[in-house]
């Protein structure tokens, strides 16, 4: 199971940004307004915040040994989930403007 956990991170990391994004919109409408420069500041800390637990997992990744194949092969799909989850992040981000 901790293989699968450790393959999965990024992917993790980004259905929890994305469930996180939506939450705080919906809050946000439902106070004051999506475009309200708290709910925009607060949506840009929450991706950043993803984007450094992003960063935390790589570096992990990178420097864990990989002594055999299917190791390799694990890193692999964990590193291009996580390429993957910061690509989806970003793209899920941008919306919020500067």
């Amino acid at each position: 199971m901790r293989r699968w956990v450790i393959m999965t991170a990024g992917l993790l990391i980004w259905a929890a940004h994305f469930l996180g994004l939506y939450l705080l919109s919906s809050a946000a409408d439902v106070w004051s307004s999506a475009d309200a420069p708290s709910a925009r500041g607060g949506g840009w800390a929450f991706s950043f915040l993803c984007l450094a637990l992003l960063a935390v997992i790589v570096t992990f990744l990178l420097r864990r040994p990989a002594r055999d194949d299917p190791g390799r092969w694990e890193r692999c799909v964990a590193l291009a989930g996580a390429l993957v989850a910061a690509v989806g992040i970003v793209w899920q981000t941008a919306p919020l403007g500067f």
